[in-house]
């Protein structure tokens, strides 16, 4: 009994200072301290493909599209060593893109246009997996399907984040509401964690 008292306490000790650590020092919703990142807006280049619509068979549209992209592009992209040489392999590969779009659409037996835009654009604050990035203007290459109204999907082309994992990178705006509530989903893990240790004591 003296033995779990002990390890109780130690625990419940290992807790106050994370807490104190929190209250002391802040972190932004959605960022682990690890995975901020270093780059500011202008050292990124964002990549969206933007639906015809928000219909199941436009945004399944939308993710064809965006696999074949990254499939053919990846290659490329992801051994670019700084922002500029990402800057001119997209201007080189820009026209693919759009011939790869269309390639797709045609496959799906809808006769949607497609074209690209390349520049800077502003944006609101949205996450990208643990990853906050504030509203502002970045630098982005824009794919739109059709009338471009549907909802899109987004990553970073560089950094080269899009390669990484291409069905988490899903982007989630993360202003008032939603924001709070991807700040919880994160919490609760935690609590859960050291409250199980916790009742290990008392079994």
């Amino acid at each position: 009994m003296k033995v779990r008292f002990i390890a109780l306490t130690m625990i419940l000790s290992m807790i106050g200072i994370m807490a104190f650590g929190v209250l002391r020092e802040p972190i932004p919703v959605g960022i682990a301290k690890e995975e901020t990142l270093a780059q500011t807006p202008d050292q990124l280049i964002r990549f969206h493909v933007l639906a015809n619509s928000d219909s199941d068979e436009d945004q399944a549209l939308k993710r064809a599209v965006r696999d074949a992209i990254l499939k053919e592009v990846s290659p490329q992209l992801a051994a670019a060593q700084s922002l500029e040489e990402s800057r001119e392999i997209v201007k080189r590969i820009r026209p693919d893109m759009e011939g790869i779009a269309l390639s797709v659409i045609h496959s799906w037996n809808k006769n949607y246009t497609v074209h690209t835009d390349y520049g800077h654009f502003p944006f609101p604050t949205k996450s990208y997996g643990t990853l906050v990035l504030p509203a502002g203007q970045y630098e982005a290459l824009r794919v739109v399907i059709g009338e471009g109204q549907g909802s899109n999907w987004w990553c970073v082309l560089f950094p080269a984040l899009c390669f990484v994992d291409i069905e988490n990178s899903t982007a989630v705006q993360v202003d008032g509401k939603s924001q709070t509530e991807y700040a919880l989903k994160s919490t609760p893990k935690v609590r859960l964690f050291f409250w199980e240790k916790i009742k290990e004591f008392f079994i």
